[in-house]
């Protein structure tokens, strides 16, 4: 179904992003200057509500307030996997924080729309930063050391309870810091989901049914987002590199997950051919969309879309499987005078190895 919206991108222009804010500032209570049905009192805003419960719940272990802010049948999707409630959120956080007691999660932007009268959807943009001193399920050992990786959630909220939540974690580059190899963490974790019971893994068919059997949610003419959305669908349905690169600076930075960092549209495009070039038969699917205004003019967009395909080809992840490989990516970027200065995109690039591996299902 296509993402609808009830209030304009730019409306409430006194809700500000947590772009270039410090801390200190965002976390001062302020007067409500938003409706906020059902809402706690000391959030101010949404964006306030995003920052500002992630840090009760992170950094002030205030994990007894998932109750609060999590409804009984959310939804948290991960690419490797699909939890389901308030206390599997609660069970998650508890053993996060037991191996990396010390987690920051530093939220550098909020990009946001209200869908439905009293509904937002959020696209949270965090550096997380955190010490591996206990033994981490997907990681392995305690290693000792200081991490520092993109994360962004989406979560969508109403009257004070995420329903739905949608992370991705740059856990190839947290591999690296740690003195690990990507792909032997992920052949690791493919080898123990080929044991058990398979159903654990049927999320995965489910969302590459989804993906190909689902149309896209496009941004209507007009918002900011839909020229972004466009560009999209010119590279990675048409390959028409030339259309997708104009709405680009020639001087666009570019941060994707895995350390892939660079400026200029060449390089735009190459992380773009950088994960579709091993797979054939692709669908590529926006699946969600938003922007708000940034200081000094600039505008914020955020894209969550998925990609799936069989792995055909050689390439950044080995030689060919034949696999349908899924890839979960929510893109923020930048806008100035009409232009996409930055782009910062993330997935997690350890499951799209697992798959590789033979993992996550057949």
């Amino acid at each position: 179904m296509a993402q609808q919206t009830s209030t304009p991108w730019d409306a409430y222009p006194d809700v500000i992003s947590a772009y270039g804010r410090p801390i200190e500032e965002q976390l001062t209570v302020k007067p409500r200057r938003m409706p906020l049905d059902g809402f706690e009192d000391v959030y101010c805003d949404f964006v306030d509500y995003i920052i500002r419960c992630t840090h009760r719940i992170w950094e002030e272990k205030g994990v007894g307030l998932i109750r609060t802010h999590y409804s009984d049948d959310c939804r948290v999707w991960m690419l490797s996997g699909v939890s389901v409630g308030a206390e599997e959120v609660i069970d998650n956080t508890v053993a996060s924080l037991a191996a990396w007691p010390d987690r920051r999660p530093i939220g550098e932007d909020v990009i946001w729309s209200e869908d439905a009268p009293g509904e937002f959807l959020s696209s949270h943009r965090i550096v997380s930063t955190a010490t591996s001193l206990g033994d981490d399920a997907a990681i392995g050992a305690a290693r000792g050391a200081t991490t520092h990786i993109m994360v962004v959630a989406d979560c969508l909220t109403a009257r004070n309870f995420i329903i739905d939540e949608y992370i991705v974690r740059d856990n190839a580059q947290l591999a690296r810091q740690l003195g690990l190899d990507p792909r032997e963490v992920a052949r690791r974790a493919a080898a123990a989901d080929r044991e058990g019971d398979q159903s654990r893994h049927a999320f995965r068919a489910e969302m590459i049914g989804e993906v190909r059997g689902t149309p896209h949610a496009l941004p209507p003419q007009g918002h900011p987002a839909r020229p972004v959305a466009d560009a999209l669908l010119a590279a990675f349905e048409r390959q028409d590199f030339d259309e997708a690169m104009t709405i680009t600076s020639p001087t666009i930075e570019s941060y994707w997950p895995s350390g892939r960092r660079g400026v200029g549209r060449g390089y735009w495009i190459g992380c773009i051919l950088n994960i579709m070039a091993p797979l054939s038969d692709r669908k590529f699917r926006i699946d969600h969309w938003a922007a708000r205004p940034l200081p000094d003019g600039d505008i914020a967009v955020a894209i969550r879309w998925f990609l799936t395909g069989r792995h055909t080809r050689g390439g950044v992840w080995g030689a060919p499987t034949g696999r349908e490989l899924l890839i979960l990516a929510i893109s923020h970027y930048r806008l100035r005078g009409g232009r996409v200065i930055e782009d910062i995109s993330c997935f997690d690039e350890v499951p799209v190895l697992r798959q590789v591996e033979g993992g996550l299902g057949a």
